[in-house]
């Protein structure tokens, strides 16, 4: 078992890079949005618990990442940028083009190796892994023909995203007991302030 500080993340995505994209909480309101990929170490954590790296991966970059701490954090800023603009490209019609450059840049690093489960990338055990893994992924998202599922949060600052499969797709809320229930309470409130000012003014 890997060692180390860990922090748990969301997975209500339905695919890891948008459960990437829900590393920004609050995405939607200037004041209270926070990013919990703060440096190296949150982007381990985040890529050991999605299944993007192994245990004994992880423990190699946790030491890697002390001793080259300044590429270290390019490696956060570019992970940021990639995650970014997958949002951009699937959620605002953005052009794809940061995230076809990142899949490009990755598998110039790489080689297509049979394994158990058929032909897949192989990369440098560097600090650059968990970027080219996530360039990977990323380009699944955008090529996936789930992208007629997705969807985003109802409430007005949240900003979380995931695919809608719900039977009806008719799903609102990023989770119904959290920004789901909080909304409803605010609906309720808002209908029976409304229908007391409506008794008292007899409008």
């Amino acid at each position: 078992m890997t060692t180390g500080r860990t922090q748990s993340f969301s997975q209500l995505g339905g695919h890891r890079m948008l459960d990437l994209v829900n590393t920004v909480h609050w995405r939607l309101s200037p004041d209270r949005r926070r990013d919990a990929l703060a440096d190296y170490g949150d982007i381990l954590d985040w890529a050991l618990q999605l299944g993007i790296l192994n245990d004994a991966e992880t423990e190699s970059l946790r030491d890697a990442h002390l001793r080259d701490p300044r590429r270290a954090a390019r490696v956060v800023d570019e992970v940021r940028a990639l995650r970014d603009a997958v949002y951009a490209a699937l959620y605002e019609s953005a052009d794809p083009g940061p995230v076809v450059d990142a899949y490009r840049a990755a598998i110039s690093e790489g080689v297509l190796a049979p394994g158990a489960r058929g032909w897949r990338w192989t990369f440098p055990l560097d600090l650059d892994l968990p970027l080219r893994r996530i360039a990977l992924d990323a380009v699944d998202l955008l090529t996936d023909d789930r992208q007629t599922s997705l969807a985003q949060c109802q409430d007005a600052e949240c900003g979380w995203v995931f695919l809608d499969t719900s039977p009806r797709h008719n799903r609102r809320w990023c989770d119904s007991a959290d920004c789901g229930n909080r909304n409803r309470v605010r609906e309720y409130y808002n209908r029976r302030r409304d229908g007391d000012r409506e008794r008292a003014t007899g409008v």
